[in-house]
């Protein structure tokens, strides 16, 4: 008896130690999902912000430069066509997916700064719309960098950046003509446009391209039909055919009669011969 006690004890404490560890295990698994849960939101996170900073960094290259600069050429910006709507279905089955080009790290750290350098260029001209205008510049007080800092309404980084784009545009270089007038942050006319100042300007400024030359057509214009006389043609010289003279027949002045009857003399006379 004692030994069947001891064995049912035995057992109930290696079926507690059983359930114990079983209930650790599924404790461990359970941590462990929420673990690999945990990582594929993560991991679905980080894929769809590189797809859209891929996004974005193609959309900053297809857009038009707003900075025009005399060290980097515009980028044409591209207007998005009127497309008519269509099924869903039907547009994925006919168009392909695009081919997303692979993009270096210079050129992701230029369209950055191009994205910058126009972000700081809107926030002037729409802080001070009398004095900044990017469709119409006009030349800028000297020392107006000061001013903005002064006005204390845009930080140092933004004012430093958007003017150095503001005045390396094209438009801006241009309207550096002898003697124009220069405006303060007020857009009030102070001071102007020196003979050398416009020079240095000129020379920031893209040399203009030679046009291209026409093409001499083969065609000759309606003045140059007739102008050169043209040769008289001459007349070749004909020799005079030479004339055969028939000899006299035999039969000359004689009627249909006659002529038959003489014939048929010359012919009995042959065959008598």
């Amino acid at each position: 008896m004692t030994d069947s006690k001891l064995t049912n004890t035995d057992t109930l404490e290696l079926t507690q130690q059983l359930s114990e560890r079983i209930k650790n295990q599924q404790k461990i698994l359970v941590q462990s999902q929420q673990q690999v849960n945990v990582l594929r939101q993560e991991h679905s996170q980080l894929k769809q912000q590189v797809e859209h900073n891929r996004s974005q960094i193609l959309t900053d290259n297809q857009n038009q430069d707003i900075m025009t600069s005399t060290s980097e050429l515009p980028i044409t910006e591209i207007s998005p066509a009127a497309v008519q709507t269509a099924p869903a279905e039907t547009i994925s089955s006919i168009v392909p997916e695009p081919v997303v080009p692979e993009i270096s790290a210079a050129d992701r750290k230029k369209a950055k700064s191009r994205a910058a350098n126009r972000a700081a260029v809107e926030l002037i001209c729409e802080t001070y719309p009398q004095t900044f205008c990017f469709a119409k510049p006009r030349p800028l007080k000297v020392g107006i960098q000061e001013d903005l800092v002064a006005d204390g309404k845009l930080s140092q980084t933004k004012i430093k950046r958007g003017l150095a784009s503001y005045v390396r545009a094209f438009g801006y270089l241009k309207s550096q003509t002898d003697a124009a007038p220069r405006i303060n942050l007020l857009g009030e006319a102070e001071g102007a446009v020196t003979a050398d100042e416009a020079i240095h300007a000129l020379t920031k400024l893209p040399a203009p391209r030679k046009p291209n030359k026409p093409r001499p057509s083969a065609r000759k214009r309606p003045d140059q039909v007739h102008s050169k006389p043209k040769k008289s043609a001459q007349p070749k010289d004909h020799k005079p055919e030479a004339k055969i003279e028939k000899a006299p027949s035999p039969f000359d002045g004689l009627n249909e009669g006659q002529r038959m009857a003489s014939k048929l003399d010359l012919l009995l006379s042959k065959n008598k011969k």
